[in-house]
């Protein structure tokens, strides 16, 4: 993977995003998707956790236990509160550097360098409503790879959402072994977008982990 191709990533969602500031409303699913091979980093935690404890102020820490693998596993989460993009959630500050920005909260796996990064998640807000949005980010990932589906997905934090599920990188559009999956958040009026981007290597070790977090997502207001 190269620098360049990172930056066309993140500029697609800009890009995506930004002209759709004059939709509305967002539609609602029900029903969870069936994950198509091989992205395993699609599906949430085994065994789902509670949504982020409303109260909790920014920055709290504290430890609690997630399934990953079929096992038990004690983490260590800090709380976050972000007013200006309407969420709070808990993320695993043992194994992500967060990295808040004016428009997204980034989270970087540790180790991976910030300029090209292998394994990360963002949350980024747009106005629009979800199907548009949904189709303006699978038109762009359909650059890059060869299949781009999307589905109905729920959280336990922030209710349904669509899921974009994305693999199998084409030759000189993405790098080789890289997985995307994307949910689209109806939020009031707007939608936030979570993107989660691993390797197929470590799907069921940081994808796992991205989901269990995500999952603890609540909206405010």
């Amino acid at each position: 993977m190269n620098k360049k191709l990172c930056t066309a990533i993140s500029a697609a969602l800009t890009l995506v995003l930004l002209p759709m500031a004059m939709l509305s409303g967002c539609g609602r699913a029900d029903t969870a998707p069936a994950t198509p091979a091989p992205t395993a980093q699609a599906a949430p935690a085994e065994t789902p956790r509670p949504a982020a404890t409303p109260g909790r102020q920014d920055g709290e820490r504290f430890e609690t236990t997630v399934i990953v693998e079929g096992m038990e596993e004690t983490v260590s989460y800090e709380h976050i509160r972000n007013e200006a993009l309407g969420f709070e959630m808990d993320y695993d500050y043992e194994i992500l550097e967060r990295r808040t920005e004016a428009d997204r909260e980034l989270f970087l796996a540790l180790g991976e360098d910030p300029e090209d990064p292998w394994n990360y998640f963002e949350i980024r807000r747009t106005a629009g409503d979800a199907d548009s949005v949904t189709a303006g980010l699978s038109a762009n990932f359909s650059d890059g790879y060869e299949t781009v589906s999307a589905a109905p997905f729920t959280f336990d934090g922030a209710g349904a959402c669509t899921c974009i599920n994305v693999s199998g990188a084409k030759d000189g559009k993405a790098p080789a072994g890289s997985l995307l999956t994307a949910y689209v958040i109806p939020a009031d009026g707007s939608c936030l977008v979570a993107l989660v981007r691993c390797t197929f290597e470590s799907a069921g070790g940081f994808g796992v982990r991205a989901n269990a977090m995500l999952n603890t997502l609540t909206l405010i207001g």
